[in-house]
């Protein structure tokens, strides 16, 4: 049955792969919004970005950690530092 399904996906995004998962992106977010309501959606999707976006930043390397700690320093006065 696994197998049956495997066959059947694979085959199904062989061709024209990117209309297919626009046209299942946009009937999972219609459905959110039917279910959830337009701004709980799309406050859902933006904190979805946020994290591909950190998480992006993670896989490349980059010291966002560090880099965050060191604005803030910049930024907030000497009270609120605690480091």
């Amino acid at each position: 049955m696994w197998n049956d399904l495997k066959k059947f996906f694979s085959a199904f995004f062989e061709t024209h792969r990117t209309r297919k998962i626009g046209f299942v992106i946009g009937i999972i977010f219609g459905i959110a919004i039917l279910i959830f309501g337009f701004f709980n959606t799309v406050f859902a999707m933006i904190c979805g970005l946020i994290g591909l976006y950190i998480g992006a930043k993670f896989d490349n390397g980059d010291e966002l950690i560090d880099e965050t700690l060191r604005k803030l320093n910049r930024i907030l006065p000497d009270k609120f530092q605690r480091w």
